[in-house]
């Protein structure tokens, strides 16, 4: 009786023992020899030559059309910058405005808050001159 799960031992693990998987040939890297070697090395010579040098005309034509592209982009945020300064001096006037505004109602309300409790004001902290708080009797 023999477990499915235990590997027979009279059978190779890695396959077949056949001479067609260990012989050097084209396909297979366990061997070559010296000329297929020479001419493969000169293919990939040729291969890497040729991708160089459509990378060297690749990027002579796209030199001016890069260079184009910056000058366009260079002139549509020199106009955007155009645009965008009135706007920019506007909001600031309304900023200003809108400050001097808010420091008039805050000068008012600190003056309203300081006579309604009846100190200096010339010296708000002060504390030697205000009045005991009510006692409770």
């Amino acid at each position: 009786m023999t477990d499915p799960t235990t590997p027979q031992h009279d059978q190779p693990v890695e396959g077949s023992r056949s001479d067609a998987y260990t012989r050097p040939d084209d396909g297979n890297l366990g061997g070559s020899t010296g000329a297929s070697d020479a001419g493969a090395a000169a293919k990939a010579n040729d291969v890497l030559e040729t991708l160089r040098e459509t990378v060297e005309d690749l990027a002579e034509r796209a030199t001016p059309v890069l260079r184009e592209f910056s000058v366009k982009a260079a002139e549509i945020l020199a106009s955007a910058a155009d645009k965008a300064a009135p706007i920019a001096q506007k909001a600031g006037a309304a900023t200003a405005d809108a400050s001097g505004k808010l420091a008039q109602k805050s000068r008012a309300w600190a003056a309203g808050t300081r006579e309604s409790l009846g100190s200096d004001p010339a010296d708000p902290f002060d504390t030697t001159n205000k009045p005991e708080p009510p006692t409770s009797v």
